[in-house]
C-alpha cells in the first residue's frame, strides 16, 4: 500500500508514535510488525529526525495531533494502525482496544459508520 497522501511532519510524528505503541501495546514485537513499520516509514518519508521525535511523543499528544487532521488523513492512520494489528501472526485484544481508544478519541469511529 503506497501513498500520495500529504502529512506534515508534525503529523508524521504522531503516526510514528501510534506506530509504535500499536507495536507495543501486546508487549510482544515481532519481525514483521517491524518489516511493516519499516515500509510505512518508506512510503510516508519519515526522515530519521521525524521518528526520532515521533518515538519521544507522547501517545497522548500524538492523538491531539490525529484529531486536528482532516478526514482523508484520520480514516487513513487507522488503516496504517490495522496494518501493524495484521502483521501480528493473532491479533491481541489490547491491539484491537488500542485502535478502538485511537478511533474513539480522534472522531475516526464516527468517519466510519458514516461510510457507505
Amino acid at each position: 500500500m503506497s501513498t500520495k497522501m500529504n502529512f506534515t511532519d508534525t503529523q508524521k510524528e504522531a503516526i510514528v508514535s501510534l506506530i509504535i505503541e500499536m507495536i507495543n501495546v501486546d508487549n510482544d514485537i515481532n519481525l514483521q510488525e517491524m518489516r511493516v513499520s519499516n515500509l510505512i516509514n518508506a512510503e510516508l518519508a519519515i526522515t530519521d529526525d521525524i521518528f526520532n521525535v515521533g518515538r519521544a511523543l507522547d501517545v497522548q499528544f500524538a492523538v491531539e495531533i490525529t484529531r486536528c487532521m482532516n478526514d482523508e488523513q484520520k480514516i487513513f492512520v487507522a488503516q496504517l494502525l490495522t496494518r501493524i494489528i495484521d502483521a501480528d501472526e493473532r491479533v491481541d485484544d489490547s491491539e484491537i482496544a488500542f485502535l478502538n481508544w485511537v478511533c474513539q478519541q480522534t472522531g475516526i469511529d464516527i468517519l466510519l459508520h458514516r461510510m457507505p
